[in-house]
């Protein structure tokens, strides 16, 4: 009975313990999805001056936070051999709300640069 009252305790310890990723967030918070064949070096978001730093080819990075983002960003990508640079065609006015999003950068067949913005759930 002493091992199930313990284990009881155990579970709602750990139940109550847990937290959603969301729950403290204050910023917005972005990362790069690299869906190339190349390693990024690094990955600049030239309005913000804020630099993401060894996404390897498909793989995602790390969140970083910012007070104020947009949907569409002009970013600088370096690898070991070329640099490439993409602008948008359109420019948002709106900053995002705090949460979760996802830059997704794809080479077309020209190797210039397509950026997807994701929502994050």
């Amino acid at each position: 009975m002493k091992r199930f009252i313990f284990l009881s305790v155990i579970c709602v310890v750990l139940l109550f313990s847990c937290t959603d990723r969301d729950d403290n967030v204050n910023l917005v918070n972005i990362r790069i999805q690299n869906s190339t064949e190349l390693f990024f070096n690094e990955v600049r978001i030239a309005e913000i001056d804020t630099v993401y730093e060894n996404v390897e080819a498909g793989k995602i990075s790390k969140y970083l936070e910012f007070e104020t983002a947009y949907e569409n960003a002009a970013i600088s990508i370096q690898t070991d051999s070329i640099t490439l640079n993409y602008v948008p065609t359109e420019i948002s006015t709106d900053s995002l709300p705090v949460g979760f999003y996802t830059y997704e950068v794809i080479l077309d067949e020209e190797n210039q640069i397509d950026l997807t913005f994701k929502i994050d759930g």
